[in-house]
C-alpha cells in the first residue's frame, strides 16, 4: 500500500507541474467533462479507494494520524457526491472552476506539495527516522 500512495504521490506532483504549467489544459478537460456520468461515478469511487487505502496503509506512515483524517476526509467526500447527486456535481464544478480559476497556480502548487508529503510521508520507515534523528 505504501508504494501505492507514494505512487499516488507522484501523480499529483505530475498533475501539479501540469497544471501550473498549462492551466487551461486540465480546466478545459474538466470543462468538457464535467456533465459526464462516468466523472461523477469516478470521483465517488476514487474517493472511497483512496480513503479506505489510506486509513488502511496509516499505520505504515511517519504522520500515521494525519493520514487516517485524510483518508475519512476522502470518505465523507464521497459520501457528501453521492448525497448531493449528479446535477448538484456539476453544478459545484462549474462554480470551482469559475470561482477558482484565477488561482490555478496556487491549485498546483498546493497539488505538488501535497504528492511530497505522500511521497515523504510514505518513505522510509518511521523506526528509520527514529534512528536517523
Amino acid at each position: 500500500m505504501k508504494l501505492f500512495i507514494q505512487l499516488f504521490g507522484g501523480i499529483a506532483i505530475l498533475i501539479g507541474i501540469f497544471i501550473i504549467i498549462s492551466p487551461e489544459t486540465i480546466l478545459g478537460w474538466a470543462d468538457e467533462n464535467k456533465d459526464d456520468t462516468a466523472l461523477y461515478i469516478s470521483a465517488i469511487v476514487a474517493r472511497l479507494i483512496l480513503g479506505i487505502i489510506f486509513i488502511l496503509a496509516a499505520k505504515e506512515s511517519k504522520f500515521p494520524l494525519v493520514i487516517k483524517i485524510l483518508g475519512f476526509l476522502f470518505i465523507v467526500a464521497a459520501v457528501i457526491f453521492v448525497i448531493m447527486g449528479q446535477e448538484n456535481f456539476q453544478h459545484l464544478l462549474t462554480t470551482i472552476m469559475t470561482e477558482l480559476k484565477p488561482y490555478s497556480s496556487i491549485s498546483g502548487v498546493l497539488s505538488v506539495v501535497f504528492g511530497g508529503f505522500l511521497i515523504y510521508g510514505f518513505g522510509g520507515s518511521k523506526s528509520e527516522m527514529i534512528i536517523e534523528n
